[in-house]
């Protein structure tokens, strides 16, 4: 998966998340740290998103919220370099 990949996969989320708690849906991109930036998208949303991802994607990660990393907010761009980094490798 690319760093593009990842982030439509993220921003695809983080709307899907808006949209089942019934807010309404705002502009994210690569650039938008989402617990600061997407209103009403809080804490608790980035985990449910990691959860979300483990599952989807197969994987333990050893945090439990992959857009906030010792308390500072991650740009979308961040967070799916974050994930990556954790992604196994395939051999070539």
């Amino acid at each position: 998966m690319t760093q593009m990949e990842m982030e439509k996969l993220l921003i695809d989320l983080v709307l899907k998340i808006q949209k089942l708690s019934g807010r309404e849906a705002s502009p994210v991109d690569g650039e938008t740290k989402p617990v600061l930036d997407v209103p009403g998208f809080d804490s608790l949303n980035g985990v449910w998103l990691t959860v979300e991802l483990q599952d989807e994607l197969k994987l333990e990660l050893e945090f439990n919220n992959l857009l906030v990393d010792d308390d500072k907010a991650l740009t979308i761009a961040e967070a799916a370099a974050r994930l990556l980094a954790c992604m196994p490798k395939k051999a070539p």
